[in-house]
């Protein structure tokens, strides 16, 4: 593929990637935040990812990873091991595409969390409040709709984004969160 044959890197990216981004939206929007239990599921889950990616963490996103870890233990629960994956040394926009992208969920989990139960929103949202701030997403964003370098390394950037999303369909397998709504 080429820039003169495709839309931005970001059209690209979200085409290539919508199948798993649906997956992992199933998964995590299958958990009841209207129950303690359901919402603890939903973080242990998220928490498994990121402690997972902690490494690869720019400051945003380690605030992120933190509020979540924060929340966890508001709600007497621990943070989850890593999941055992190889990580490259650091991360690339195939990443950043996936957590930064993820921002627009949280803007939507929080209200839901709110609405359901607003004093577990008030006790441990810390994480989904971190996670709406969406300002890094809107400078990634169109970072990928300008990028015309990209498309020397499109494959890579895509297999990057699709290992996320699938390091989160393994989190929520691995913390047994089919702990979903009834």
């Amino acid at each position: 593929m080429t820039e003169a044959t495709a839309g931005s890197l970001r059209d690209t990216l979200r085409e290539r990637t919508v199948e798993a981004h649906g997956r992992v939206d199933a998964l995590f929007g299958s958990h009841d935040f209207a129950t303690e239990r359901g919402y603890g599921a939903f973080l242990s889950a998220q928490a498994a990812a990121w402690e997972t990616l902690r490494p690869l963490l720019d400051a945003g996103s380690l605030a992120r990873a933190d509020a979540l870890r924060a929340d966890l233990g508001r709600l007497g629960l621990l943070a989850p091991m890593p999941l055992a994956v190889d990580l490259p040394a650091r991360a690339t926009l195939g990443h950043q595409y996936v957590l930064e992208g993820s921002r627009l969920g949280s803007a939507v989990l929080i209200r839901e969390l709110l609405a359901k139960a607003p004093r577990m929103a008030e006790r441990a949202g810390a994480y989904l409040r971190e996670s709406a701030k969406i300002e890094g997403w809107k400078q990634l964003s169109t970072a990928l709709q300008t990028d015309r370098d990209g498309y020397g390394r499109i494959e890579r950037i895509i297999d990057d984004a699709l290992f996320v999303f699938g390091l989160f369909e393994e989190a929520w397998r691995v913390t047994n969160s089919a702990q979903t709504k009834g």
